[in-house]
């Protein structure tokens, strides 16, 4: 086991606590309805860093790495988002339950997947 797995506690859902030299985040443990909010979640984690990011490129540390960095942090935001929206359409947004998997094709009428 690495270092960095070493420094998980828990399970998923099972409220993980991560800490690094100088940072320490404690996310959910259990579902909000049932215990309340007490921790976070890896959107919130994905939002602090995008604040962060956008502060550098408005000043002096401005660059392109930092551009690709934010477009890569803001897919990741919205395929949380998108995860998100079809667990509450499938009925299963606030359980541990997982939720189906939907293939591009069978949600856009005009995608091949073998490309015919």
């Amino acid at each position: 086991m690495s270092d960095d797995q070493n420094k998980v506690r828990g399970g998923v859902g099972a409220g993980e606590i991560l800490e690094r030299p100088f940072l320490r985040v404690v996310f959910q443990h259990g579902l909000p309805g049932e215990v309340g909010i007490n921790g976070c979640r890896v959107e919130d984690v994905i939002d602090v860093a995008i604040e962060r990011m956008l502060r550098y490129q408005a000043g002096t540390l401005a660059c392109r790495e930092n551009d690709v960095a934010l477009r890569h942090l803001f897919a990741a935001r919205e395929a949380l988002m998108l995860r998100l929206r079809r667990r509450k359409s499938q009925g299963v947004l606030n359980t541990m339950a997982q939720h189906a998997v939907v293939r591009t094709e069978d949600e856009v009428e005009e995608f091949s997947a073998t490309g015919a």
